[in-house]
């Protein structure tokens, strides 16, 4: 039984102890003072970035527990404002029994954005690309495209060694974790500079964003370290889910998803990673046969966790 301190003598209480039990009939009126939700092992910061001068806000989950000797593996989240909690609180709680989930205890660095508790779409127009999408237009003005270069010195120039400095990490087993369009730049990393991570998760991505110079980045990749890539998309992202209505859905949205082929250019991509990088890469496609773009990664998580950390076992 969980037990209380009393405020009173300084003794420890059960739930059900004497002074509990004279309270019972008291009546009190509940608190409607908004109160802070702390997340257990976690805290957060803000940087600017030394190149661009843009602001970024970090999220750091550190497991309660004493550091292997080499360090704890370290899951990099994109999009930290909106995804990092779910990451962060999944493996906490899934690594507390690593034996029998096959997830280790990990650091998670989450990289997000000043003043939003969500998505914060032009940022991530601005990193996440190397300029606007090649078949889709937007209300984003082009100079909003662009600094996805930028933004990968300064995760790997800066972030990365800060990280390193300040927490007990190990210098080689890292991940790269991303949804959506974070995906499709969770995707361009792995093309561009393999070794940067040994580890990449991709749920749904934006493949359709600029399809042709991935490949072509692709294609002319080579690395000689092994690395594992999870790729995953849901059948509904694809496919008319069977809540939906074909008549009330617009002609608009049918050909949307006819043209970005969520399902097939992630599978597309994933085989070509495997014919590009052979032996030294472990690949690994799956579809969500019940889910869509904003339920893949919630229900997939734990098996892209568990994949990643498959190739950190000793």
């Amino acid at each position: 039984m969980r037990r209380h301190k009393s405020a009173a003598d300084g003794t420890w209480n059960g739930r059900h102890s004497d002074g509990a039990c004279d309270r019972a009939d008291a009546k009190s009126e509940p608190s409607l003072e908004a109160l802070p939700l702390l997340l257990p092992d976690c805290r957060r910061f803000a940087i600017r970035a030394d190149e661009t001068g843009l602001e970024y806000e970090i999220f750091i989950y550190v497991p309660d527990l004493p550091a292997p000797p080499a360090g704890f593996p370290v899951f990099y989240v994109l999009d930290a404002n909106a995804d990092f909690v779910t990451v962060a609180e999944t493996i906490r709680r899934v690594s507390r029994r690593s034996s029998a989930t096959g997830i280790c205890p990990a650091i998670v660095v989450g990289i997000g954005y000043p003043n939003t508790t969500s998505y914060a779409a032009d940022r991530r127009y601005f990193d996440f690309t190397r300029g606007p999408a090649a078949n889709a237009s937007t209300d984003v003005p082009a100079d909003g495209f662009g600094g996805q270069a930028a933004y990968v010195r300064f995760i790997s120039r800066q972030l990365m060694p800060m990280i390193a400095a300040r927490f007990p990490v190990h210098q080689t087993r890292r991940a790269l974790l991303g949804h959506s369009l974070a995906g499709h730049f969770v995707l361009e990393v792995l093309a561009q500079q393999p070794s940067l991570f040994d580890g990449y998760v991709a749920f749904s991505p934006s493949i359709w964003w600029d399809q042709q110079r991935l490949v072509d980045s692709l294609s002319d990749s080579k690395t000689t370290d092994n690395l594992r890539l999870y790729v995953a998309s849901g059948r509904w992202e694809q496919e008319l889910a069977p809540w939906q209505s074909q008549t009330t859905l617009s002609a608009s949205y049918h050909a949307l998803r006819k043209q970005r082929r969520m399902v097939d250019n992630a599978r597309d991509f994933a085989q070509k990673v495997e014919a590009s990088f052979g032996a030294n890469a472990n690949v690994r496609f799956e579809i969500g046969e019940d889910e869509d773009h904003a339920t893949i990664m919630t229900t997939l998580l734990t098996r892209a966790l568990r994949f990643v950390a498959t190739g950190w076992s000793d």
